[in-house]
């Protein structure tokens, strides 16, 4: 492990790489850095810009923009007070409040370093994580596999918005925009409509930037303004010393909360920031100050939203899944370079694995090099005007449609899907779970057709020891609302009062 790691490394040392790489890092901040221009837009819209390049290239980038942007969301959180996604909503509290104190500059210092120290840590987890969960993962069947993947949507459907119901309507969506085509088994069409240019599915990623691109480009429209943010004035960035010795225990711990809740799949960054932001301040002896500028609010946050990032390639990499909105694109752009994401590409690919694992410590390195010395200049692309920054994204959006099969087709499938997905906004369905119900769709299908061929066509034997405990708490979310009106009524009969 440990020499294909350093291989890794040496992989990595190609100065054109390098300058890649920290240019992918710089977009990322910038799209971070613009209110409403959110991770997965940013990664959608680049996604079809990488096909040209080889396989590692294209997916590294990606992987730079992402922890950019993830971070990027700090700098308006801090500088006007409006998050720039909706990891950096914790951020505000103390970020802002610092800012207003005439310490902008610092808090983005914090924010920089603590991503950094979060991305880092969650990196040398994934390291030591993947090989041994990819091992096990091999040893599952297409049985267990199916729990798992139904698992993955029923964990999704739950954590994406407020209602379980409106996640399990976007999902179901999904798993329909994956029937679409010829079917894998018997290679009749399906919903096609007689149109061939359907018979090889709907194009991915024209739905990708139509589904994350398009509804933002039509929110901010509805909002836009002539006027700029007026920001605060970005002075010192380095923290001292003193001050991040005693944030040592702050940062560790969030990373900490971060890889955990960013495996999980549809949990995300902001889940983790608020699940550490409130233990940070259960656990801190200057609990009154949090909300009013205290540093370790910032550690909080951004260090667990930035391990969450890293946290999600976890379950990409070892079993296939996506952890969230950006990793199902990054699945969707390994499976148009011919590589499918699961434990066969850590026994196939190892050392392509590993590059990616180099990736991952070294893009959360430069985030910190670039981080620090371009605080100001980021803070500066806040002025931008909205109504000259959409019709470019709009632009690119379309661009990045075509290029791919060079076909019309795909940007009217686009800005289809992208005026459903405005439609789905403002009833307040989440467009996330359609993503990854269109990535596990058709791996719940061939595990079903897989496992039917095991069992002789008997769905009862699909019950295994293992497969069981998964299908047990897949179906959590269906069965414990029951389990809780029991238990209300035993504690109200008179029986139970005794």
């Amino acid at each position: 492990m440990l020499e294909l790691l350093l291989q890794g490394f040496a992989s990595l040392l190609d100065p054109l790489l390098l300058l890649m790489l920290v240019a992918s890092v710089a977009i990322g901040i910038m799209v971070g850095a613009l209110p409403g221009i959110s991770p997965s837009l940013g990664v959608a819209i680049a996604s079809p810009l990488t096909f040209v390049l080889d396989p590692f290239t294209g997916i590294s980038c990606l992987i730079g923009i992402y922890v950019g942007a993830i971070y990027g969301g700090a700098i308006p959180a801090t500088v006007i007070g409006i998050p720039g996604s909706a990891t950096a909503v914790t951020t505000v509290l103390d970020g802002y409040a610092m800012g207003r104190k005439g310490k902008a500059g610092l808090a983005l210092g914090l924010s920089t370093i603590s991503s950094c120290v979060g991305g880092i840590l969650a990196s040398i987890v994934l390291i030591l994580l993947a090989y041994p969960i990819s091992q096990f993962a091999l040893s599952l069947g297409p049985r267990e596999y199916c729990a798992i993947a139904v698992l993955a949507l029923t964990a999704v459907a739950s954590l994406s918005g407020d209602s379980f119901l409106k996640g399990s309507l976007a999902c179901l969506i999904g798993l329909f925009l994956a029937t679409i085509g010829l079917d894998a088994i018997h290679g009749q069409p399906r919903f096609t409509m007689g149109s061939p240019y359907l018979m090889g599915g709907v194009p991915f990623i024209a739905v990708i930037i139509g589904l994350f691109a398009i509804p933002e480009i039509m929110q901010r429209f509805e909002k836009i303004s002539q006027r700029s943010q007026p920001t605060m004035q970005v002075s010192k960035v380095l923290p001292d010393w003193p001050l991040m010795r005693r944030l040592i225990p702050t940062q560790v711990r969030s990373s900490a909360i971060g890889v955990v809740v960013g495996a999980v799949p549809g949990a995300g960054g902001d889940v983790a920031s608020i699940i550490s932001y409130s233990q940070g301040r259960n656990l801190s002896k200057n609990r009154d100050r949090y909300g009013t500028g205290e540093p370790e609010g910032i550690v909080c946050s951004e260090a667990a939203n930035s391990a969450s990032a890293v946290g999600a390639l976890i379950p990409l990499l070892t079993l296939g899944l996506p952890g969230g909105a950006v990793t199902a694109v990054i699945i969707g752009s390994f499976m148009i370079h011919g590589l499918q994401p699961g434990p066969l590409l850590m026994q196939d690919h190892a050392p392509l694995v590993y590059q990616f694992f180099a990736t991952t410590v070294l893009v959360n390195v430069m985030l910190l090099l670039v981080g620090l010395p371009g605080a100001k200049l980021f803070s500066r692309a806040l002025q931008v005007k909205e109504y000259i920054l959409l019709p470019i994204i709009l632009l690119i959006c379309i661009i990045g449609a075509y290029a791919l099969r060079n076909n019309a087709f795909d940007i009217l499938v686009m800005l289809g899907i992208g005026v459903f997905g405005y439609c789905m906004a403002k009833a307040g369905i989440p467009r996330p779970p359609v993503i990854i119900g269109m990535i596990l769709g058709p791996m719940i299908e061939n595990e079903v057709a897989r496992g039917l061929l095991v069992t002789r066509g008997n769905p009862w034997d699909f019950i295994t020891p293992v497969s069981a405990v998964i299908w047990a708490i897949a179906l959590l979310p269906f069965y414990l609302p029951l389990i809780k009106l029991l238990f209300r009524k035993m504690k109200r009969s008179p029986l139970g009062a005794h």
